[in-house]
């Protein structure tokens, strides 16, 4: 019986353990996971209201769902950044961690053409909202082009930061 500790003690003492979290690894991943579990519910409920038969409530749910998806995808994607690690092994797919680019320059002229192309656009939804606003109560248009607009402004952050990228030494 001896010599059976001995082996399992020798044993667990040779296999390897992952590091202990971080408190902040730890509280992250906490949230996150906390947030996924609780977005299993809302998706079920989108989906039932995007199968509504009132035409205006489907086309919105169904809006709502694919961010809502996405988000869901991005937040696993952000946890499995912090799982892998606190693990010390890859969880995929993942959030990348920053690196340098390895064609600064060609980002550079590529993020300075959409920038010019995404501000152009913002100010033609703007318009097109300005032009809108009389039939705002009959029609979902005017919503519509407002969530295009904070797309827009959220396409021209993810751009500053490949800007930030692209000038990153």
């Amino acid at each position: 019986m001896r010599m059976h500790l001995d082996a399992v003690s020798a044993t667990a003492a040779t296999t390897e353990r992952p590091p202990p979290i971080s408190p902040f690894d730890a509280a992250i991943l906490e949230h996150l996971t906390e947030h996924l579990a609780g977005e299993a519910e809302i998706l079920y409920e989108y989906r039932q209201l995007a199968e509504s038969p009132d035409a205006p409530v489907r086309y919105l749910a169904q809006l709502i769902l694919e961010d809502e998806e996405r988000h869901h995808r991005i937040l696993t994607e952000l946890a499995n950044q912090f799982r892998s690690a606190a693990s010390l092994a890859e969880h995929a797919p993942h959030v990348p961690w920053l690196t340098n680019s390895t064609d600064r320059h060609g980002l550079a002229r590529s993020v300075r053409r959409l920038r010019k192309f995404e501000r152009r656009d913002l100010r033609q939804l703007r318009k097109l909202a300005r032009q809108l606003r009389p039939i705002r109560g009959s029609s979902l248009d005017p919503i519509i082009v407002a969530t295009l607009e904070m797309d827009t402004r959220k396409h021209l952050r993810y751009l500053r930061e490949l800007h930030r990228i692209a000038h990153k030494r």
